[in-house]
C-alpha cells in the first residue's frame, strides 16, 4: 500500500522514463528515473542553475577555435536522442569550441556527454582570465587522463549506454568560459587533423560538487528548483516507540575527514543515536 507523500517542485525537470528516453515533466510533477534502474526511483535533487546560454546547440553562442572545426548536428545521442553533434577537426594544430559566461567564484560543476569518434580523447577546460583547470578523458576505456590547474576539486567520467559518457570537472574559482577539445593522445590536442567526437548537452552548475540530471537552455540560463518530497507520518507504519530507518545511499564526494552521518534524535540534540 503506498504512503501518501506530497511532492512539489516549482519548475518542470528531465528525467530518463521507462522508455529510455529523455523526458520533460512539468511543474509539480513527481520524477520516476528509469537511469540505470529497470524498477525507477524517485528522482530528488537540489535546485541547479545551468549557465551555460545553449547547452545543446553548438552552433550559436558556442564559438569555434580558429574556424577549423566542423560541426555536424541531427547525431544518434544518449538514451535515444537525436540532436547530438559531431565535433571534427579539419586541420592540425589545437582546435576547440567554446562559449563565454561571467561568473564569480563559486564551486562549479562543469559536465558534457560525449562519445569517440575517430578519437578516443577529449579535453574539456575552463578559464578564469588568467589560467584554467583541465582534464583529459579516454571515451574508449571510461578513465580520465591528464589534469591541471589549481583549485581542481574533482574529475568523473560515468558512462551512461551505447559508447556515450558523461565528463565532468568540479573546481572552485571563477569562471569567463569553458572550452572542448577534440584531443589527439592524452595530454595532447595538437598533433593529428580529422579528430572527432560526439558531443551533447553542456552543463555548468553553480555551488556544485557533482552535476545533476539535464538542464536544457536555449539563450539563457536555466533553473531547475529542487524537489521537494514530504509526509507527515504514517501510523500504520510509524509509531511512537519504536521503528525502522532504512537508506540506500551513497557518498556524492570524498571531502577527508568530513564526517558522514545518519542520525536520529528527539529534538533536544542531548538523546542522538548516530552511524
Amino acid at each position: 500500500k503506498p504512503l501518501p507523500f506530497d511532492f512539489t517542485r516549482a519548475s518542470s525537470a528531465t528525467v530518463v522514463n521507462k522508455d529510455g528516453l529523455i523526458e520533460t515533466v512539468g511543474s509539480g510533477e513527481p520524477r520516476i528515473d528509469f537511469n540505470n534502474d529497470a524498477k525507477g526511483a524517485l528522482l530528488l535533487e537540489p535546485s541547479r542553475t545551468n549557465s551555460l546560454l545553449q547547452s545543446n546547440q553548438f552552433d550559436t553562442t558556442w564559438v569555434i577555435g580558429a574556424s577549423a572545426l566542423s560541426l555536424t548536428s541531427g547525431q544518434s545521442g544518449v538514451y535515444g536522442s537525436n540532436d547530438a553533434w559531431l565535433l571534427k577537426k579539419n586541420s592540425t594544430g589545437s582546435r576547440y569550441i567554446q562559449q563565454a559566461v561571467s561568473l564569480s567564484s563559486a564551486q562549479y560543476s562543469y559536465s558534457v556527454y560525449l562519445k569517440a569518434e575517430s578519437t578516443n580523447w577529449v579535453l574539456i577546460w575552463s578559464y578564469d582570465g588568467s589560467t584554467g583547470v583541465e582534464a583529459y578523458f579516454d571515451l574508449e576505456n571510461g578513465v580520465v587522463g591528464d589534469t591541471g590547474g589549481s583549485n581542481l576539486d574533482s574529475t568523473n567520467i560515468e558512462s551512461v549506454g551505447n559508447g556515450w559518457y558523461r565528463c565532468t570537472l568540479t573546481y572552485t574559482r571563477p569562471t569567463t568560459l569553458v572550452r572542448i577539445y577534440p584531443a589527439d593522445v592524452n595530454g595532447s590536442v595538437s598533433p593529428s587533423d580529422d579528430n572527432g567526437i560526439y558531443i551533447q548537452h553542456a552543463q555548468l552548475e553553480s555551488n556544485a560538487s557533482y552535476p545533476t540530471s539535464i538542464i536544457p537552455t536555449n539563450g539563457s540560463a536555466v533553473t531547475r528548483i529542487a524537489d521537494a518530497c514530504n509526509n507527515s507520518a504514517n501510523a500504520q507504519v510509524i509509531n511512537s516507540t519504536e521503528g525502522v530507518l532504512y537508506a540506500q545511499i551513497s557518498a556524492l564526494s570524498d571531502s577527508g575527514d568530513t564526517y558522514r552521518l545518519i542520525g536520529l534524535n528527539n529534538g533536544s540534540g542531548t538523546n542522538t543515536n548516530r552511524i
